[in-house]
């Protein structure tokens, strides 16, 4: 290709560009050629690529590097050696290993309408994400693909326990396929093949470049030990944990172009096939500023020259019924405060910035213990989860309760003999699972034992309904100072309901969990954040707050079983003990007589084992490689380790979603 060709090329493209914004364009020199660009169409790296004839090696490539999009950033142009066609493909090709969707169905089978977030009354669909708090981060790629494989986690698992949220930080952190600068989401399932990843217990969101050794795959951080100050204390890789991995991928558009019958496919039949056959899919758009913008609807927007520089994934389809539109449903990584509730509709076939142009798919297998070390070389020491000197809760003098309906235990004449909140009739009512101690070490238990109890309250409030809410622990962190609470020093259960109760409480995607302490002003309740702009506190009525109707305590087997069973989990303290902290499963039976109540958990049901042992279900906040995937049972009936002595619970109120 000689450069008469190159210039030629770049000056017909420039202006198909100064033809679709001609009126905010702006010229440049690039030799002795006059170069348009359009601003509305160029985030702060976006590069336009083609190639002359039908000769793909005869490429060119260009960029603007003048404007900057919100939520929004693409790859740096220093980084050209990448390639124009940045993430298009596959460096060694798909791995397929069985049929193709369309091997095995036909086009008839496939619905009008679908949404994984609705199953015949069931969500599939794991929480929403915000990339871009508590700092901006362009780490789109990792977003679109650890949600897609979570979703198909979830799905292949029938919606049931446990519900798998996969480590987006860790695909940044260890350059999985890119960084905060952009990524590529075709090298990020590459990657997830080769290395496999754990759930985000072993490393929470943290929008930075991290470092992937030692400890950027999974951690634990202990309570700083004297010379060491208590906080941020000390963090240790964890050598034994869960991973996935999957087990093939591929592009969306490939394979047979016609159906097991014989029918000729669309582009669109081939997206709806694999996402019906498999779950959600990942793919790549082109970002306008009209498409930040959205805030609900179906979308349309006509682009001649459609670039992905953002990846998100398609959930499902729909058809409108005022005007029979067809549509793709969306799942975006920008928080729930933008669009539906972090989604959204588009339109189909036409004028939808190229989202049905660049889609792809992954299967997760069947997770895999990674053990680095023997389990007996991973000695748990006392005091590694827990601070016996400056426990996580704090006693409240003076507990405060709002009761306005009847108490569980007045009225319920036949409690039921089990419960557990990860299966009713069949249905997994639990919300995420958390780890406290992560990124640092942070003495939350208090929030994270009542948060987690009324996120799963919520859930049952709604039957399980999507969207899927995971209040936010961390504005509990910054904000509640009743009882004596102090953040990651320790709090008050109670003081945590009084809050919520005058205040509400916003989800996860507003204020992620950082495990340190914030002032309590609006940026650290709910946040956005953009690359040129930095961060500033949302609107309070850009974002939903959510509130309960009343809270109090409750304390004793029988008031407790009967709160729980018509009520939802309770927040609970308990005393830990160095046998505690070292417990990997079964039904735990303290023998030392400890019932000093020093941290908070959830009771999340209760049950009886074959032999008639009792036992309560309790959800604890250390991460999943600790115990039963990050649950414990604890023998019922005997306030075994203070269990059934304090315990709170608060009603939330009904959400108009």
């Amino acid at each position: 290709m000689n450069t008469k060709q190159v210039l030629t090329a770049l000056v017909a493209l420039a202006a198909i560009l100064a033809a679709a914004d001609a009126a905010s364009t702006n010229m440049r020199k690039v030799g002795k050629v006059s170069l348009f660009f359009a601003p509305s169409l160029s985030p702060r790296c976006i590069w336009f690529c083609g190639h002359l004839g039908e000769d793909p090696s005869h490429s060119f490539c260009f960029a603007d590097l003048n404007h900057t999009l919100p939520y929004h950033r693409r790859r740096p142009c220093e980084q050209l050696n990448k390639g124009c066609a940045f993430g298009t493909d596959f460096k060694n090709g798909e791995k397929i290993i069985r049929p193709r969707p369309q091997e095995l169905m036909s086009v008839s089978d496939v619905p009008a309408n679908y949404f994984w977030g609705n199953v015949n009354g069931t969500n599939f669909l794991t929480e929403t994400r915000n990339q871009h708090i508590p700092v901006y981060c362009g780490s789109c790629w990792a977003m679109g693909t650890t949600s897609s494989l979570s979703d198909r986690i979830k799905i292949a698992q029938k919606g049931g326990y446990p519900e798998v949220i996969l480590s987006p930080q860790v695909m940044v952190n260890c350059r999985y396929g890119g960084s905060c600068e952009g990524g590529d989401p075709y090298e990020a399932y590459e990657s997830i093949a080769e290395y496999g990843i754990p759930d985000e217990t072993c490393q929470n969101y943290e929008a930075v470049d991290g470092e992937c050794h030692p400890y950027g795959i999974c951690e634990t951080c202990d309570p700083g030990a004297p010379p060491k100050p208590f906080l941020p204390g000390t963090c240790t890789p964890v050598k034994n944990y869960t991973s996935w991995t999957i087990d093939s991928y591929g592009h969306v558009h490939t394979g047979p172009n016609k159906d097991v019958k014989g029918n000729l496919l669309s582009k669109q039949d081939k997206l709806k096939m694999e996402i019906l056959s498999g779950g959600p899919i990942s793919c790549g758009i082109h970002v306008t500023d009209k498409f930040e913008a959205y805030s609900g609807g179906i979308f349309s927007q006509f682009n001649v020259f459609n670039i992905p520089n953002h990846i998100l994934a398609i959930v499902g389809w729909g058809v409108d019924s005022a005007d029979g539109t067809e549509f793709w449903i969306g799942r975006n990584s920008w928080g729930t405060y933008w669009g539906e509730k972090g989604f959204f509709r588009i339109e189909m076939y036409k004028d939808n910035l190229g989202i049905e142009n660049s889609c792809s798919w992954a299967t997760p297998t069947v997770m895999k213990k990674v053990e680095t070390a023997p389990a007996e070389e991973e000695e748990v020491v006392r005091g590694k989860y827990h601070n016996y000197d400056q426990p996580c809760l704090k006693k409240d003098a003076e507990k405060t309760s709002v009761v306005k309906s009847a108490l569980p235990h007045t009225y319920m004449k036949d409690v039921p003999t089990e419960y557990d909140i990860r299966n009713l009739n069949g249905v997994n009512y639990a919300t995420i699972d958390r780890n406290q101690h992560i990124p640092q070490y942070c003495g939350s238990c208090w929030t994270h034992g009542t948060s987690s109890a009324l996120s799963d309250r919520i859930a049952l409030m709604r039957n399980g309904a999507w969207p899927e809410i995971d209040l936010a622990p961390q504005v509990l962190v910054n904000c509640v100072h009743g009882g004596q609470s102090n953040g990651c020093s320790g709090g008050s259960p109670t003081a945590a309901y009084e809050w919520i109760y005058n205040n509400g409480l916003p989800d996860e995607t507003c204020q992620n969990y950082q495990a340190k302490d914030n002032t309590c002003i609006d940026i650290n309740i709910c946040r956005n954040c953009d690359p040129s702009k930095g961060c500033w506190a949302m609107d309070n009525s850009t974002y939903v707050t959510y509130h309960i109707s009343e809270y109090g305590q409750v304390q004793g087997e029988e008031k407790m079983m009967a709160e729980i069973a018509a009520r939802g989990p309770i927040a609970c303290g308990l005393c830990v003990t160095p046998d505690f902290e070292t417990y990997k499963g079964g039904i735990f039976n303290d023998t030392t007589g400890c019932k000093e109540q020093d941290h908070e958990i959830s009771i999340a049901g209760y049950g009886q084992d074959a032999d008639g042992t009792k036992y309560w279900i309790g959800r604890n906040s250390w991460g999943t490689y600790w115990g039963e995937n990050g649950w414990f049972r604890i023998i019922r009936g005997v306030d075994n380790l203070g269990v059934e002595d304090a315990c709170d619970w608060a009603v939330p109120t009904p959400l108009g979603f």
